[in-house]
């Protein structure tokens, strides 16, 4: 994907200086582009399905003819947003559009870097050149963005009844009681609540307009460690994980160490001064596009499998100590998604950091919260309910589980507790960390039972009292033969 050459060979461009500087901010001159645009259009030339009796131009529907599946309307929006560049957005769409044309299109979309830039141009092909999007408009928008993101990434389409209730629950986010809304509005709430709804698309066109590859030669394939998102056995589904690999920060969908893994693997084998502009910059759109990478999430805890009860759930989540993703389901059709940056720990105080985000999923999808410590997980403390506490200080929490887990409070109203699923976020190998930690409690624990506790010894020098310290019991006290425990 994205593998073409600049044929472009002026002096500017090959200043290493220049070169650096561009990278980094992702741009190009726009006549690097295009070689790649001519190739793509004459490679487009060669579908018509009959002699081209023009030519040096295109049909309208041999343009189009190249989308298949649910990418066929993006096709057709696609070629209306470039025939109409330049013009007036009434005019009478054309049923031919030349080379020149195509390439002058196409570079004003390869020139789209910067996000809000993006949503701009987006905007402007899903209103297909009005002022407004339409609640149709809009639900048509976010399907495509998610068959496009998964294009991008390879994977095999898939969708499920319940992902289309969550992009529902997102279009009804976005416009609220309004029937259409326009751009300022739209962007206002991506900004809030799914900043990178169209980094898949943006990323798919690239590698179309730059690969000379037509959307066919994109092979999919199903991904075993996402494919699971697809089955409807999880309360995550595709669609969820692709709006949340949208909004959630970068912590979520990349550990540190696969990060530097994949910067080393995925950058092209090339040496200083040959380097692929196209593909580096190529490179710095991928970062966005985040669903593939979330096939390192692994499974912590699962309600449904594991028990609803406060023991089974610390059980399963204690010593991971990576960022986690835990799904709330409730009656009334709610959903939320608690994203904690920092790890799971019983106690007093809340947890959470600057990444921290408490997401609803569903009827609405929205950012509730975020930034701020937004989980308390009380178990032994007495002087307050044992149970978990997920909204903030201040005027009181969005959700409350008490320790039964047989029961939510939303907004402080009683609400059946449905199910939770815990998503660990640092791959297989904070996995592996916390079953080794657990492993050695479970054999520190089996040697402790065996063994008597003598009072009559020195009690700073017994391994027993540092056992109970790990277990968080209070053990500075100085105690002596006859006394009781």
């Amino acid at each position: 994907m994205g593998n073409s050459q600049s044929h472009n060979h002026s002096s500017p461009e090959h200043d290493p200086i220049s070169n650096d500087r561009r990278r980094s901010s992702g741009k190009l001159p726009s006549s690097a582009y295009v070689p790649a645009l001519e190739r793509l259009f004459q490679k487009l030339e060669l579908t018509a399905e009959s002699d081209n009796g023009h030519p040096g131009e295109i049909t309208r529907s041999t343009f189009e003819n190249v989308f298949h599946g649910p990418l066929q309307i993006f096709g057709k929006l696609l070629y209306r947003q470039m025939v109409t560049v330049g013009h007036h957005s009434t005019e009478k769409v054309k049923d031919r559009i030349s080379c020149e044309q195509f390439v002058k299109a196409g570079k004003e979309v390869l020139k789209l870097f910067s996000e809000t830039d993006q949503h701009k141009y987006y905007f402007k092909l899903f209103a297909q050149g009005q002022e407004h999007l339409s609640h149709d408009d809009a639900l048509k928008m976010v399907n495509i963005a998610y068959a496009l993101t998964l294009s991008s990434c390879q994977i095999a389409y898939s969708k499920i009844p319940q992902d289309d209730k969550i992009f529902e629950a997102v279009v009804q986010s976005m416009f609220g009681i309004n029937t259409e809304i326009k751009y300022p509005e739209m962007q206002k709430w991506m900004d809030q609540h799914c900043p990178h709804m169209f980094s898949g698309v943006h990323n798919w066109v690239y590698t179309i307009l730059t690969g000379s590859k037509m959307p066919s030669e994109l092979e999919t394939v199903v991904v075993p460690l996402l494919e699971r998102f697809s089955e409807g056995t999880h309360c995550m589904t595709m669609g969820m994980l692709w709006l949340l690999s949208a909004t959630l920060p970068h912590i979520y969908t990349h550990t540190e160490k696969e990060a530097e893994s994949s910067s080393t693997d995925q950058q092209p084998k090339e040496t200083a001064g040959t380097k692929n502009p196209l593909l580096t910059s190529y490179h710095l759109l991928m970062k966005l596009a985040r669903l593939h990478q979330c096939q390192s999430w692994t499974s912590l805890y699962d309600s449904d499998n594991h028990g609803l009860s406060m023991n089974r759930f610390s059980h399963h989540v204690s010593s991971y100590l990576e960022p986690t993703v835990t799904l709330i389901s409730f009656e009334g059709r709610n959903i939320y998604c608690v994203a904690q940056d920092v790890p799971w720990r019983e106690g007093s105080r809340r947890l959470g950091g600057e990444h921290s985000q408490l997401i609803q999923v569903s009827p609405v999808y929205r950012v509730v919260k975020g930034k701020e410590p937004l989980v308390l997980w009380n178990t032994t403390d007495r002087n307050i309910p044992k149970g978990l506490y997920i909204g903030s200080t201040g005027k009181g929490n969005v959700l409350c589980i008490p320790q039964d887990f047989d029961k939510l409070q939303h907004y402080g109203v009683d609400c059946e507790l449905h199910k939770l699923e815990m998503w660990g976020c640092g791959g297989s190998e904070a996995y592996q960390a916390q079953q080794k930690q657990k492993h050695w409690e479970r054999k520190e624990v089996e040697k402790h039972k065996s063994r008597k506790l003598h009072l009559d010894t020195n009690w700073d020098e017994n391994p027993d009292r540092q056992l109970l310290s790990w277990g968080g019991v209070e053990v500075n006290h100085q105690y002596g033969r006859n006394d009781g425990m």
